[in-house]
């Protein structure tokens, strides 16, 4: 009988499917990007909830830059009930399984506008077919372990090369900063990697904080904000304990008032303009709470970080896998795999997948 995959298998293919997907850059994106340069678009808007809403966030300030354009992202429930249209807006829906009911009834919204109807997916065959006029390959193949890893950096590292690709296309960047940056992106493989060495020796170090959470405030700004969306999402979904995400100065009004010594606290530095005040407020929440850990430089013994940082908007690619083995191995060690029964007469009631998916 052939082993399931497992979460942890997934982390570790990343660096190997992100290559994979790179050594072709421009056929990756083709029929996005051909989409997007064949109008006059003046802004971009990215439809998409749970890990692919996150993987958008930690996209979103790579395209903005690279392209000179506004990422709006939503949630299809935002999109199907408030959007308000505008004709210069690129719109594209995305769903990993293709099955979400919200991300269909986005699509379904795409077709009253008279826009076409585009989905971004990891399965083709999926119900997307049926409800998208163009369905867009992301190239990860089917992740069979529902709390997604590998579909989540795939995803981020395709919507960086299609903003690249388009940006090349229309002439806002040179071939130079091209390739650097696709070359950037393959050595962010290796910190991929690295982070990963170092997040098992990570875990052991601190095994009894991560290993009794009970509330989690994952903190960023910039770039980081995709990778704490993320990681809150990972950790609450698995440990199943309150995660939650905020800008590290939207933490500072409200959110910090409720601290104390059982809190676990993340606080990520994308190393850019925000660094050092980063640094500062992770300073202050440790005398609150010693289970404070620092990501992004070498502070202190709660603190990891790669010896060799890229540009700071590619930093997604490479530290999300720090929470990921984090939510991995307490959920395995603790064995906090199984939900709450009730959470079969929830899902009966509150649907979010069609009825072709298998869970």
């Amino acid at each position: 009988m052939k082993k399931k995959n497992t979460m942890l298998d997934y982390i570790e293919l990343t660096p190997s499917k992100v290559l994979e997907n790179i050594k072709n850059p421009q056929e990756l994106t083709k029929t996005l990007t051909d989409e997007y340069i064949a109008n006059n678009y003046n802004e971009i808007c990215i439809v998409a909830s749970g890990s692919s809403f996150n993987s958008s966030h930690c996209a979103k300030p790579f395209m903005e830059d690279i392209l000179g354009v506004r990422v709006n992202i939503l949630s299809p429930s935002n999109f199907t009930n408030y959007y308000k249209h505008n004709k210069t807006d690129f719109i594209f829906v995305i769903s990993q399984s293709g099955y979400s009911t919200n991300a269909i009834e986005a699509l379904k919204k795409m077709k009253e506008l008279n826009v076409k109807a585009i989905g971004v997916t990891s399965n083709v065959e999926s119900d997307f077919k049926e409800y998208a006029d163009i369905v867009v390959d992301y190239k990860v193949g089917i992740e069979t372990v529902g709390y997604v890893t590998v579909g989540v950096i795939t995803l981020i590292q395709f919507l960086m090369t299609f903003a690249l690709n388009a940006s090349l296309q229309l002439n806002k960047i040179s071939n130079e900063k091209y390739n650097k940056v696709i070359n950037e992106i393959k050595k962010s493989t290796e910190l991929h990697k690295e982070i990963q060495e170092k997040s098992h020796k990570f875990i052991q170090k601190h095994y009894k904080s991560l290993s009794s959470m009970q509330k989690v405030y994952v903190c960023s700004s910039g770039a980081g904000m995709g990778i704490a969306y993320e990681a809150a999402l990972k950790i609450g979904e698995t440990v199943k304990v309150p995660a939650f995400a905020y800008d590290a100065e939207e933490y500072l009004h409200g959110p910090n008032l409720q601290l104390s010594p059982e809190y676990t606290v993340f606080i990520i530095d994308t190393n850019d303009k925000d660094s050092e005040r980063i640094k500062q407020i992770y300073q202050a929440t440790k005398v609150v709470s010693d289970n404070t850990f620092f990501i992004g430089s070498n502070i202190d013994e709660n603190s990891i970080y790669s010896d060799t940082n890229l540009n700071p908007l590619l930093t997604p690619l490479y530290y999300l896998p720090f929470f990921q083995l984090i939510s991995y191995q307490i959920t395995e060690d603790l064995h906090r795999w199984e939900q709450h029964p009730l959470l079969k007469e929830f899902k009966k009631i509150a649907v979010s997948k069609s009825k072709r998916f298998e869970d």
